[in-house]
């Protein structure tokens, strides 16, 4: 990794760091400043807990996020000319500080992230299907023609503008907790991602199983999105699953329109975690223009991708808890069967982070093997093809 990516790594690990620093700071000494935190959905540390305690290990960990980030920083531009790895001291303490800041991150973010990554599917296709007209102009239009015609119905059948209101409104309320829960993660992440950058190349035998069956471990994760979309797919048939016996979904079209959305970005999920394994996630496809024929560059398939794993660890870990302790659901067995497996975040989260880290393994070993740099950054001017 070079320097400039490294001190952005240490920036993001610095500021998250010091904001959870400060936020648990005021939690201890003038929780009227922070309200709104009353209003979050307890997470991990706060289900077993006190919110003192909690708020005095965040303190903690966030000071020690900053220092870990400042000395990760300094020991590499030390170690800038020898290109040694970091020392097991520094490694022990950003996984330590990092699974400590997962730990105390606020619960109840995974139906924020279902409508948030819905939004971030519409905007995406958007974006694909301009990128298809400027390279094949008919395929382009075309595209482009029913997807807005598959908008406007939603507006105008389903009642979508309505939706997006209320979504909208909604996320407003909940924008506090879900900055402060992206803070816990992009610090978790960041601070990882800082000592891999740092390593000595060695896999050990863990890491060497993971990069061998790397493809079936993707394969495994992304099939996690299944029984979810199929779910949400089954609202279009008279037989709905995950609905209420009492509700008729044809007279509500908001309802249906939300099942399908979040159906779609689960889906959505799950191919973008086979594009670790797939050729477009190492190659950008040739009918993207601008971009088509370039090498992906590793950090925007990694970064995310592990951002997603720790939230969906985390998250799946807080919905099993929820669904045992009763808060969710009405506690029967085939509900709890129900509710854990529709929802396998317990599984895809951990199969996602090392799908991400078999991907990286497998980017950088082909990189190495080619004489060139692990990814070379995008230009303006396409290929020639």
């Amino acid at each position: 990794m070079n320097s400039r990516n490294h001190s952005i790594l240490t920036f993001v690990i610095v500021l998250c760091s010091a904001a959870l620093a400060v936020v648990s700071g005021l939690r201890l000494l003038a929780p009227a400043a922070v309200t709104w935190i009353d209003t979050l959905e307890p997470g991990l540390a706060s289900r077993m807990l006190p919110d003192a305690v909690c708020a005095a290990i965040g303190v903690a960990s966030g000071l020690a996020g900053v220092a870990v980030g400042l000395l990760g920083e300094a020991e590499a531009r030390a170690a800038a000319a020898s290109g040694g790895p970091s020392s097991r001291a520094l490694r022990a303490a950003a996984v330590a500080v990092a699974v400590v800041m997962i730990f105390l991150m606020p619960g109840g973010l995974i139906p924020v992230a279902g409508y948030t990554f819905a939004g971030v599917v519409i905007v995406g296709v958007s974006i694909l299907a301009v990128l298809l007209v400027r390279r094949h102009p008919w395929w382009g239009l075309a595209s482009i023609a029913a997807f807005a015609g598959l908008v406007t119905w939603a507006i105008v059948r389903m009642r979508g503008a309505e939706l997006a209101t209320g979504v909208g409104a909604a996320f407003v309320e909940v924008l506090p907790g879900a900055v402060l829960a992206a803070s816990h993660l992009l610090a978790a992440v960041a601070l990882i991602a800082q000592i891999a950058s740092r390593g000595d190349g060695r896999r050990g035998a863990f890491g060497t199983w993971v990069l061998r069956h790397r493809r079936a471990i993707t394969i495994v994760a992304a099939c996690c999105a299944v029984p979810y979309t199929v779910a949400r797919l089954s609202w279009l048939t008279p037989w709905p699953l995950l609905a209420p016996g009492d509700l008729d979904l044809a007279t509500m079209p908001m309802t249906l329109l939300t099942g399908l959305s979040l159906g779609a970005a689960m889906l959505a999920g799950g191919v973008l975690t086979l594009g670790l394994i797939l050729p477009w996630g190492r190659r950008f496809p040739r009918w993207m223009a601008g971009i088509g024929g370039r090498p992906v560059p590793i950090a925007l398939a990694v970064v995310p991708a592990s951002v997603v794993a720790a939230l969906f660890t985390a998250g799946g870990i807080d919905l099993v808890l929820s669904v045992r302790g009763g808060s969710l659901g009405n506690g029967s067995i085939v509900q709890v069967l129900e509710l854990v497996f529709v929802f396998p975040f317990w599984l895809w989260g951990p199969l996602l982070a090392l799908a991400t880290w078999g991907y990286a393994m497998a980017r950088r070993a082909g990189a190495a093997s080619a004489g060139r740099p692990e990814a070379r950054p995008l230009s303006r001017t396409a290929p020639r093809r």
